[in-house]
């Protein structure tokens, strides 16, 4: 296993400390061989295809809810529709999955406190996952951050610091405690090892319903889309498939950083001066995973997607009526799918990142 940056190709060992790569990109996980031998339930049934060798700090993550949509279907015209139920996780959210890897890793290295910048799901997650594991958490949250999702933070007993500004203030604050103390850094695109839980979602995927046509995903840091495609490259790898989906990114229309690069030909997002969006799962001026997203889409000829608020409130009027409560982020995937071509004959696989009780009164917007 070697750690390699998407920007300069440099590699490093794995190591502690070690999350960024000297020119200051991501890094990403990868193996020299990988075999399918899945065994168990939930995230680490993939325990093959995961950086880490012990006992895990699970939950029971995972083997989420994959629904089959006949009304989706009936209303646009197709074949076969699915939602993918990531709210069915502990946390009620897809994060959960990178944090059973990330909180594994950091008790594993010694730490006694893990730190995360986050709008409300990561730092649910990791509050709860830490605390599961007995260790200490400090949450940077954006002063603006719904109550709902700091009430699923402070019950599991993190340290909640509240910071003015936008999410990449927040990581600022973040970055200071992990110079500065021994905490470990648990920050969603930052840390290599959460893509790795989280691409367990593409591997899912495959088992429940084989390879789609298109899978769409909402887009905030970048990290998820990222993760799912990087799933499905490792499945051809390991000549599970030949076939490789179609990546559709979801962002939304005012928070939309991925998708301006996407559209420049450029693989390089450029922060906003101003985001705004009911989505607050996705408002990410600044997407750490964002040229690795750019390549998902690109490589697998798919393509992006910006949806207004309006559309996004809407798609959760739509998702209730086929029993699904969906926070706005989530959402998104519906109102894209809705303003993409897609041919009768396709199987479309809709990720539904994180349940509606994260943001219920999105739904009178």
């Amino acid at each position: 296993m070697i750690l390699r940056c998407p920007k300069c190709n440099n590699t490093y060992k794995p190591e502690k400390n070690r999350y960024i790569c000297d020119c200051g990109s991501v890094l990403i996980v990868e193996y020299s061989s990988l075999q399918w031998r899945p065994k168990g339930e939930g995230v680490w049934r993939y325990k093959f295809a995961l950086p880490f060798r012990g006992r895990p700090v699970t939950m029971d993550e995972g083997n989420t809810g994959m629904v089959h949509s006949e009304s989706v279907e009936n209303k646009l015209g197709l074949r076969e529709v699915y939602f993918k139920l990531e709210g069915d996780n502990p946390t009620d959210s897809f994060k959960d999955r990178g944090t059973t890897v990330v909180i594994s890793r950091a008790k594993k290295e010694g730490f006694k406190t893990v730190g995360v910048a986050s709008t409300g799901n990561m730092g649910a997650s990791v509050a709860a996952y830490a605390a599961h594991g007995n260790l200490k958490t400090k949450v940077f949250v954006p002063a603006d951050t719904p109550e709902e999702k700091i009430a699923q933070i402070v019950v599991h007993g993190a340290e909640l610091v509240r910071v003015e500004g936008t999410f990449q203030d927040c990581v600022n604050a973040l970055w200071d405690a992990v110079h500065d103390e021994r905490v470990y850094l648990a920050e969603t695109g930052l840390n290599p090892y959460y893509i790795e839980g989280e691409k367990t979602l593409g591997f899912e995927i495959y088992e429940d319903v084989g390879i789609p046509d298109k899978i769409i995903v909402p887009m905030g840091t970048g990290g998820l889309i990222t993760a799912i495609y990087k799933a499905f490259k490792e499945l051809k790898q390991m000549k599970r498939t030949r076939k490789l989906p179609q990546m559709v990114g979801v962002q939304a229309a005012k928070c939309s950083p991925i998708i301006d690069a996407w559209k420049r030909g450029s693989e390089e997002p450029k922060t906003p001066k101003k985001a705004e969006t009911i989505a607050s799962a996705i408002m990410v001026k600044t997407p750490f995973n964002g040229r690795t997203a750019i390549r998902a889409i690109n490589e697998s000829n798919g393509t992006a997607v910006e949806v207004t608020d309006r559309q996004i409130v809407r798609a959760m009027k739509e998702l209730g009526k086929d029993g699904i409560f969906a926070e706005p982020a989530s959402a998104t995937t519906l109102a894209a799918l809705e303003k993409i071509e897609v041919e009768e004959k396709e199987k479309v696989v809709l990720v539904i990142t994180g349940h509606g009780l994260k943001q219920p009164e999105a739904v009178f917007g």
